[in-house]
């Protein structure tokens, strides 16, 4: 049984598509990110499958049931930037979501501020919190319920990189302990490359790519960069030069260049014209290249 599935999922406004017929699933327990440009339609697919908007066309399943249903009690969300009682403490706000939703037991509430490591901020109130406080508060009160799927959008805004890598693992911690399916959005590309193997890439409504992560890159890695060190780097750099590359030189003191797949032999046409080298890496292709050629594919613009 999928956990979230779209089938012809679109939202009009007016004449405009915010999304047109998207279709995909998403298995219990996977983390999958949600990958586009700002106004690809991601928040609003978010808030479909979330039953906060309904669709113009198609449907969402959460849970196997078509949302809205009983079963979006199983969700935690945190869809564009989280909202609170600025007056009551941060204690206070997830005390209040709780009596809303019901079932939720009081000493869950210290479990999950210990676990997004706010329980030494519970008592101030929201308004003194910073930008990156308010995530970790809201990514709390999104696990109140022990839901079985989160649908997050965003949620490392504000947070400074210690704790986005403490964000990160938490997520994991989640998905491998207790099961919980998460569909994350982000415009950290390094991020989602480091949290997930599958990726959902939509823009302008439409989707894209639907598939792991390896796969985008290797569909797409047109180039292949080297890190090269030489007994001679002056005399690299020049043959680099007269070739045509563009190269790099790296504060470790290695020349870093890009070469196109269709180029051929390139390490072995560098030895034959007497560059003796010391060492030759490969650095695979990343999410980020890949994923800025794809939104390039038909010239659209990024």
């Amino acid at each position: 049984m999928s956990a979230i599935e779209a089938s012809r999922l679109s939202k009009r406004y007016g004449r405009r598509f915010a999304v047109k017929d998207l279709n995909f699933k998403i298995g219990q327990g996977e983390i999958v990110g949600f990958l586009g440009p700002n106004g690809a339609g991601k928040t609003t697919t978010l808030r479909m499958l979330a039953g906060l908007i309904r669709p113009s066309q198609g449907e969402c399943r959460i849970l196997a049931r078509p949302s809205p249903s009983k079963e979006l009690r199983e969700v935690g969300t945190m869809i564009e930037e989280p909202s609170f009682y600025p007056y009551l403490t941060g204690k206070g706000n997830l005390n209040y979501a709780a009596k809303l939703h019901g079932g939720v037991k009081v000493s869950r509430i210290d479990e999950v501020l210990s676990f997004v490591h706010m329980e030494n901020a519970s008592h101030k109130k929201v308004k003194a919190y910073s930008q990156g406080m308010r995530q970790r508060l809201g990514l709390a009160r999104a696990l109140l319920w022990k839901p079985k799927i989160l649908l997050l959008d965003e949620p490392t805004n504000g947070l400074d990189p210690v704790g986005i890598a403490e964000f990160r693992e938490s997520l994991r911690q989640i998905a491998k302990e207790e099961g919980v399916t998460i569909l994350i959005s982000s415009h950290i590309l390094a991020e989602i490359e480091k949290l997930v193997s599958r990726v959902l890439v939509i823009e302008r409504g439409e989707l894209l790519y639907d598939g792991r992560l390896a796969d985008l890159t290797r569909q797409l890695g047109d180039k292949t960069s080297y890190r090269l060190l030489a007994t001679d780097q002056g005399a690299l750099e020049k043959v680099l030069s007269d070739l045509g590359f563009r190269a790099e030189l790296l504060n470790s003191g290695y020349i870093k260049v890009e070469v196109s797949s269709e180029q051929k032999g390139f390490l072995s046409g560098l030895a034959h014209v007497g560059i003796d080298l010391i060492e030759a890496s490969r650095e695979s292709e990343s999410l980020e290249g890949a994923y800025l050629r794809l939104l390039k594919e038909d010239g659209r613009p990024v």
